[in-house]
């Protein structure tokens, strides 16, 4: 089983206009005549969304610990960006024809994923799971973990997922709604529409929860307070870095302020017979990545990382050559234990 790690390389690779976190703000004003991004730029100085927020996130939470209550525009604020956020990226949607007109999508799709494996996306759009759903990888009973679910699948119905995607840091099609029986409370679930998944839900459209229901994202900021749901899908992770024979990096920087990723490598490797677990990293920044980690990890772990410098649709080749030796030496090691 392969461990993934996807972050927006991904969603820049399959639509090259899609912005990143450096070009948001900027994005959001121009798509949306009343966005409040621009308020957002000018309070805090500075057009990366994540650092703003985080300041946003900050004196939010300023306000309440010194107050006792927290400032109302600046809630209202909040709401906004997350509201402006998951219009704006719903529109990211894979499609047949997306993946026809993209050849190299197909093959990343055919040739690099196996059933049982597992995907850690960072990404907010359904680019990667409607792709997978598109060529029979993924399905609604259990593509999203064990523990996220929409009550209107009905399993019986529908094949086991052969890929899990756990979006930790919520999806666009995420929404969360107050229990049917227990109004005080939430629960986070997922809408099943043709637009996300092409194939799963062709003709179809199954919402979640109640009416009041909001989309359901962790906006992109240094504070991330997840729900219980979230938290158990970071378990999943978790589980699946302590199985995991290879781990695959595409198109996230492992910046060291996501603590939780840093806690994902570092139990991939904290497992007996770590030298032979492999960190494949695609990225146009694999080498310096890849340093960072050997100087993190604070042994020698060189040997088990993989960078490929690149954008991931130039490095297919190369991403499946790693992959290949990897399974090999595997079938080596297994070779030599039987003999003895």
């Amino acid at each position: 089983m392969n461990l993934f790690i996807i972050g927006a390389g991904f969603t820049k690779a399959v639509f090259p206009d899609a912005p990143l976190n450096g070009d948001l703000i900027e994005r959001l004003a121009s798509v949306f005549p009343d966005s409040k991004s621009s308020i957002l730029r000018e309070r805090y100085n500075t057009k990366d969304v994540e650092i703003a927020l985080t300041r946003l996130d900050v004196e939010l939470s300023s306000l309440l610990n010194s107050q006792g209550g927290s400032d109302d525009e600046l809630k209202k604020l909040r709401q906004h960006i997350d509201g402006e956020l998951a219009s704006y990226l719903t529109s990211f949607c894979a499609s047949e024809d997306l993946i026809v007109n993209s050849p190299w999508m197909s093959c990343f799709i055919d040739k690099v994923f196996s059933s049982g494996d597992v995907i850690v996306s960072l990404n907010y759009d359904c680019a990667l799971e409607g792709a997978l759903d598109c060529r029979g990888r993924w399905t609604p009973n259990g593509g999203y973990g064990p523990y996220l679910d929409n009550p209107l699948v009905s399993e019986g119905d529908v094949e086991k997922s052969p890929v899990t995607v756990l979006k930790i840091h919520g999806s666009v099609n995420f929404i969360i709604a107050p229990y049917a029986d227990k109004p005080a409370a939430k629960a986070v679930g997922y809408i099943l529409d043709e637009p996300f998944f092409p194939h799963s839900a062709k003709n179809t459209h199954f919402g979640y929860g109640a009416g009041t229901g909001k989309t359901y994202l962790i906006a992109p900021s240094y504070i991330k307070v997840p729900t219980v749901e979230i938290s158990y899908l970071m378990l999943e992770a978790l589980k699946a870095s302590t199985d995991a024979k290879n781990l695959i990096i595409i198109g996230s920087a492992l910046r060291p302020e996501d603590a939780f990723l840093t806690l994902l490598i570092t139990n991939f490797l904290h497992q007996h017979g770590w030298r032979d677990r492999k960190i494949i990293i695609i990225d146009p920044a694999a080498q310096a990545i890849s340093e960072r980690l050997n100087l993190y990890c604070g042994v020698n772990v060189s040997d088990q990382i993989v960078p490929i410098a690149g954008c991931l649709e130039d490095s297919l080749a190369h991403l499946q050559e790693a992959i290949k030796l990897r399974k090999t030496k595997c079938c080596a090691i297994e070779l030599r234990k039987d003999r003895k």
